[in-house]
């Protein structure tokens, strides 16, 4: 009885999760709401400095969720992470006047430049 309970819940366990990525959803920004192991896919993204498309990106709700959390999201080639716009947005970098010379630096030398940090 042992063995064959060995054998059959591998089996259950890989039916369902084969059932899982059948019941895959779509959408363009994933919040990680709705079932927590429900399987969600963002559609492919345009590579930067390219005209291709990099994958689609599936992962759990929980997951997801777990990626806005921290501020974070995929980037276009599905491998890396990367900060999320949201995050970038409401926490800009600290910039200031790059500035050359001391305090006797002339008008001559006036820069716009601005360091970001």
């Amino acid at each position: 009885m042992k063995h064959a309970i060995a054998i059959i819940l591998p089996l259950l366990l890989l039916a369902g999760a084969a059932r899982a990525q059948d019941e895959k959803n779509h959408a363009a920004f994933l919040t990680g709401e709705g079932a927590p192991y429900a399987i969600t896919c963002r559609p492919p993204q345009y590579l930067p400095g390219s005209r291709l498309m990099g994958p689609e990106v599936c992962k759990t709700n929980v997951l997801w969720a777990q990626y806005r959390k921290d501020g974070m999201d995929v980037a276009a080639d599905g491998i890396h992470d990367v900060p999320s716009e949201k995050l970038r947005t409401l926490n800009p970098p600290a910039c200031h006047p790059a500035t050359m010379g001391g305090a006797n630096a002339s008008m001559s030398q006036f820069n716009i430049s601005m360091i970001c940090d």
